[in-house]
């Protein structure tokens, strides 16, 4: 039975897809780089997010040595756009069902723990979190990964058997910690990438709209 599940944050329930593309572009205009489309976008973004910027014009020594300066530009353009996004089609019926199933949803993402807090509060859903595993700093994920080690220590603290957790999120990241951690994976189309990327990844589940979710945990029971 699914006991927690781990949810990426964005494009998976907030829909920022625009918006961080936009910002990205801003980015990669101050950087030297080349602007792109939302397709193009959606076949190369890649985190550690330096390597998105370098296979689109920017010089990697640049980003290396002006990292703070990337972080700072970055968050200054993103979030005055992401305070206008919404939440995803259906997540708020997928949340109050889980809810009232008393499976508990954590976030974990590679943006900052200020920002998602802010967000939650914002969209008044910070009731249906009871964790959020993401950055302190605003530029860890522009030089690496680390969410698989923050979902890895979550879960040794809390002993939960493999088959009581599942992770859904927009990304191959998602699927690949989840499958290499042992856990049942759901990939939403959609969000930041391609849904050929995601197939690629191949995810237990591979959905387009966050209430296929209760289907997948309702067998569970």
């Amino acid at each position: 039975m699914i006991k927690v599940i781990v949810f990426d944050w964005n494009g998976t329930l907030i829909a920022d897809t625009k918006a961080c593309m936009d910002t990205d572009n801003y980015i990669l205009k101050v950087f030297g780089g080349r602007q792109i489309n939302l397709k193009t976008y959606r076949d190369t973004i890649i985190i550690p997010s330096i390597e998105f910027y370098v296979q689109h014009g920017c010089k990697r020594e640049q980003l290396l040595t002006e990292t703070k300066k990337w972080g700072e530009e970055f968050h200054s353009h993103y979030e005055p756009r992401a305070a206008k996004v919404r939440t995803r089609q259906n997540a708020r019926k997928l949340m109050d069902w889980l809810l009232k199933n008393k499976i508990e949803l954590i976030i974990l993402s590679n943006h900052t723990i200020l920002g998602i807090e802010s967000q939650l509060k914002r969209l008044r859903i910070e009731k249906y979190f009871s964790k959020v595993l993401a950055n302190e700093a605003q530029d860890i994920s522009n030089k690496s990964r680390n969410k698989k080690e923050k979902l890895e220590e979550w879960l040794h603290s809390y002993k939960l058997k493999k088959n009581e957790v599942m992770i859904v999120g927009d990304a191959p990241e998602e699927v690949e910690m989840g499958k290499s951690i042992g856990i049942k994976t759901v990939a939403i189309t959609g969000g930041y990438y391609a849904t050929h990327r995601l197939v690629a990844s191949k995810p237990d589940y591979l959905i387009n709209n966050l209430s296929q979710v209760i289907d997948i945990v309702a067998k569970s029971f």
